[in-house]
């Protein structure tokens, strides 16, 4: 994985886009397995919270942040996949 600035792309004669947490194009996921520090962290660090911490129907544990250029990055947990029983 590899992350290039925005005048590096420029100058590579590309015209990148501005970002939106509400219409992403992508996003990154972090998997810790406490995502309530997590998430305060990030938005004590200038993060901009977009879904507070919530426990999903599936077993994980999500929340959602806006970066300081405004990229989407989900802070979770791992998934649990079903045992085999």
């Amino acid at each position: 994985m590899a992350f290039s600035s925005v005048s590096l792309m420029t100058q590579l004669g590309k015209t990148p886009g501005k970002p939106s947490p509400k219409t992403p194009v992508f996003e990154i996921a972090f998997e810790t397995g406490d995502v309530p520090a997590a998430f305060d962290r990030a938005v004590a660090a200038g993060a901009k919270p977009v879904q507070a911490v919530r426990d999903e129907p599936w077993g994980q544990t999500t929340s959602y942040v806006s970066d300081l250029n405004g990229y989407l990055v989900e802070i979770c947990s791992p998934v649990q996949l079903p045992s085999a029983g």
